[in-house]
């Protein structure tokens, strides 16, 4: 991220409408961001208003707003985030009571594949402290992409530090015979690189064909954060195939690195308040 971040909160008028806010001015905070928000909607003085309210409690009396427009509220927030070259997109996922997953709707999912930035989402947003954070992070035991993610972990400053690794039939056969290190030997370099954040680090190599044992791990355990390096192909956010659920089911806070190629973004016209 650069030297002056600039972070962007997707906001709508639900219940949850002052912890998604809260939500992301702490993480701003602890990259030293700016912070704007981005509402898929028409400006109005009353939204403005509310929107003035909620920052002046949080301390920012200075906050852009940009009021996006487009075909859809999805595709409305994806041209926004795209114009600005936010370093990050924050947006809450408010699931159902009656769920016992997160799953996520339409426009979350269009966020989750299109959004030209690292992004933040948040399910169920709180906007009580986190007390002794604990984060995790997703890899895949041969190849582990990681790296993108300490900068986060650095600012997090977790109290513990969970790594999950899959470890699945076809990544063995795609590292068989590669002459790299060993699965154990990989996780112990990660576990070294890390030990400068926290000294409380737990690796769990998990045995998957799919990866969904990961979600349910996951559920179980209930970390604050989740981390993935993710990649671009075709103009769209993939994660590792191990991983592939988390465009449905989102069990915890959830940050997605990872940039498009140049020349994928495109630039569109805001209204900004």
């Amino acid at each position: 991220m650069t030297s002056e971040p600039h972070f962007a909160v997707a906001s709508t008028f639900s219940p949850r409408f002052n912890a998604v806010l809260v939500e992301a001015d702490r993480v701003a905070r602890l990259f030293g961001a700016r912070l704007s928000v981005l509402h898929a909607g028409e400006r109005s003085d009353d939204k403005v208003n509310l929107f003035r309210e909620s920052f002046a409690g949080l301390g920012r009396e200075e906050i852009d707003i940009y009021w996006c427009e487009g075909a859809t509220p999805a595709e409305a927030l994806v041209d926004a985030a795209a114009s600005e070259y936010f370093d990050l997109f924050i947006a809450g996922t408010i699931g159902r009571p009656e769920d016992l997953r997160n799953f996520t709707g339409a426009i979350v999912r269009e966020l989750f594949t299109r959004t030209p930035c690292d992004l933040l989402l948040i399910p169920n947003p709180e906007e009580k402290p986190i007390e002794n954070l604990n984060a995790c992070l997703l890899v895949e035991a041969y190849s582990p992409r990681w790296r993108a993610a300490k900068d986060t972990l650095r600012a997090l400053k977790p109290a513990k530090i969970s790594i999950l690794a899959a470890d699945s039939p076809f990544a063995q056969a795609r590292h068989s015979g590669t002459g790299k290190p060993d699965v154990d030997g990989t996780l112990d370099e990660i576990c070294e690189d890390l030990a400068e954040i926290t000294e409380e680090i737990d690796v769990r190599r998990v045995r998957s064909n799919t990866g969904f044992i990961l979600c349910d791990i996951i559920q179980e355990t209930a970390p604050d954060f989740l981390l993935v390096e993710s990649e671009w192909k075709n103009r769209q956010r993939v994660v590792p195939s191990h991983l592939g659920w988390l465009e449905q089911v989102i069990p915890s806070r959830l940050f997605l690195f990872g940039k498009p190629p140049r020349g994928v973004k495109e630039t569109t016209t805001l209204i900004q308040t």
